[in-house]
C-alpha cells in the first residue's frame, strides 16, 4: 500500500494510523471508500469469521458509507462484505479514475 501512496504522490503526513483514526468514525458523517474490501469488513470482529481479529478500518460505524469498486466481488479473503449491503451504504460501480 505504500508504494501505490508514494506512486499517487500523497505525503505521509496526511495519513492516520489505524489506532488513531478508528474512534473518529462514530463521529463521521460520511466515508468515501475506494476499492477496499477486507480493511474495511466488519465480519473481523465476529470470532467465527475467516478474518477474525484482523486489524480494520470502523468506517461501517460513520453515518453514511460511499464505496467506489469495480464490483461486489469479495476481496483477498474470500468473503462477502456486509458492509457494502448496508443500509447506510451506498454503492457506485465502475473505475474510480
Amino acid at each position: 500500500m505504500n508504494v501505490l501512496l508514494a506512486e499517487a504522490d500523497v505525503s505521509y503526513e496526511k495519513l492516520y494510523d489505524l489506532d488513531e483514526i478508528n474512534d473518529d468514525f462514530a463521529k463521521t458523517d460520511a466515508v468515501l471508500i475506494v476499492g477496499a474490501n477486507d480493511v474495511v469488513n466488519p465480519a473481523a470482529r465476529d470470532p467465527q469469521s475467516v478474518i477474525a481479529g484482523m486489524p480494520i478500518l470502523d468506517v461501517d460505524k460513520a453515518r453514511r458509507v460511499i464505496v467506489m469498486k469495480r464490483s461486489l466481488s469479495p476481496g483477498f479473503a474470500g468473503i462477502d462484505n456486509d458492509l457494502f449491503y448496508s443500509d447506510k451504504t451506498l454503492m457506485f460501480f465502475g473505475d474510480a479514475k
